[in-house]
């Protein structure tokens, strides 16, 4: 799909203010296919360039599509009560990442724990929920690798690649720094750029201690279905962890898609992990959380940072749960983009991975690095990887659609040349 174009051969498209006025009719058309969306979303306004740019947190005349945040800033109600709580920030508020943690639970619907005879200390409060929040959830999955990956001091790991890496980086340090004898597995995926479940299994062995699958995929937006991620955990030892990180979960576009949650409920050696800071766009108040078997959660907390989260991001990120319209409309808003940024690389014959995720996976035939270079100079931030399957290939994040559009005119003017 593209958009239309006028006499002068020239994208005509939406504004930002325009397109946020027009969503809820795209959204009532989508199913009409992307040729409506495309007539309908159609109008008298210019296309943006990269000097009509000023996105939030960022300054004017630079399109930052590099790292996956939420180009609509953070809910409302999340701002407010930062706004509210500033004043307390001189206080300790022993109980507030408890209090979080109780929210994430009874928003994700965990069974709720009401044996209170372990008790709990009357200063932090007492958590009903299989729930481990922290500041970030890259620190989780670093305490998941030290504990979890090592036995005994050694441990093997396995994980796709290209993916996240973020249990792999861990390993690397606990190797390099402390000498710990970890195996690292990276396994290709499949042509698609999808979990190879069949050959993660098969490369499983009796040393064998974490085992990480990225659901969606980062960088390439893949997604696994439930079953197949049953299926694959009942084909793995009890022994050996597992991590499903679902970093980019709410972005899934699959009706009624089933996350691997109840899995962590189910299994006892695995575990979810999720973050604050991609579709609730409080990446700079650094919030995650994990959730698992109790004793697993008890475990990683025991281990944890202490009070690593802030009392105010604690109070924001619950808010920011409350908020479900605004997950629906950036969710909304972030696939209208994505596909106009679909047609217009059908348009620039350049092909790309389609994405369950706030990210697109292109090929520029070109080595990635020397042409990120390139856009870095026209003021478009991307992100590339030393890494031959996505050689290519640059990951570029889904802003709003003026930033899009500006990314689109650059990407126009250096196929060019």
């Amino acid at each position: 799909m593209s958009f239309s174009r006028d006499k002068n051969n020239k994208n005509v498209a939406l504004t930002r203010r325009g397109f946020l006025g027009a969503s809820a009719g795209i959204s009532a058309l989508a199913i009409t296919g992307n040729s409506a969306l495309s007539e309908t979303i159609s109008s008298g306004y210019s296309s943006a360039t990269i000097s009509d740019i000023h996105g939030w947190g960022r300054d004017p005349g630079f399109a930052d599509v590099g790292f996956n945040e939420n180009p609509y800033g953070p809910s409302p109600r999340a701002v407010r009560v930062v706004n509210d709580s500033i004043m307390d920030v001189n206080r300790y508020d022993f109980g507030a990442y408890t209090k979080l943690e109780n929210a994430i639970g009874e928003y994700l619907g965990l069974e709720r724990n009401e044996d209170l005879s372990s008790g709990g200390n009357p200063l932090f409060g007492q958590g009903f929920y299989p729930v481990y929040a922290e500041g970030g959830s890259s620190f989780i999955l670093d305490q998941i690798t030290m504990i979890y990956g090592l036995k005994g001091g050694s441990g093997e790991i396995i994980e796709i690649d290209p993916g996240y890496g973020a249990i792999t980086r861990a390993a690397y340090s606990l190797r390099n720094r402390y000498g710990a004898e970890i195996n690292i597995k990276r396994i290709p995926a499949t042509k698609e750029f999808v979990h190879d479940l069949e050959a993660m299994k098969n490369a499983v062995t009796d040393k064998t201690t974490l085992l990480v699958i990225t659901n969606p995929n980062n960088p390439t937006g893949t997604i696994l279905s439930y079953q197949e991620i049953e299926s694959f955990i009942n084909g793995i030892p009890e022994s050996v962890t597992i991590i499903i990180d679902e970093a980019y979960i709410h972005y899934a576009r699959e009706e009624n898609y089933v996350s691997g949650i109840s899995l962590s409920q189910k299994y006892k050696n695995v575990i979810v992990t999720r973050t604050f800071s991609k579709m609730y766009g409080l990446a700079g108040l650094r919030i995650g959380y994990a959730v698992g078997d109790r004793s697993v959660m008890s475990e990683l907390r025991a281990a944890g940072n202490g009070w690593g989260i802030s009392n105010v991001s604690c109070y924001a990120a619950m808010a920011a749960l409350k908020d479900k319209s605004f997950v629906r409309q950036v969710k909304r808003l972030t696939n209208e983009t994505k596909d106009y940024f679909y047609g217009e690389l059908d348009s620039l014959g350049l092909t790309y991975t389609p994405s369950h995720s706030n990210f697109i996976l292109v090929n520029v035939n070109d080595d990635a690095r020397e042409f990120q270079k390139k856009l870095m100079k026209r003021n478009v931030r991307v992100r590339a990887y030393d890494n031959d399957a996505i050689r290519n290939h640059i990951r570029v994040s889904v802003g709003t659609l003026d930033e899009m559009q500006a990314t689109v005119n650059v990407l126009q003017d250096l196929l060019k040349t």
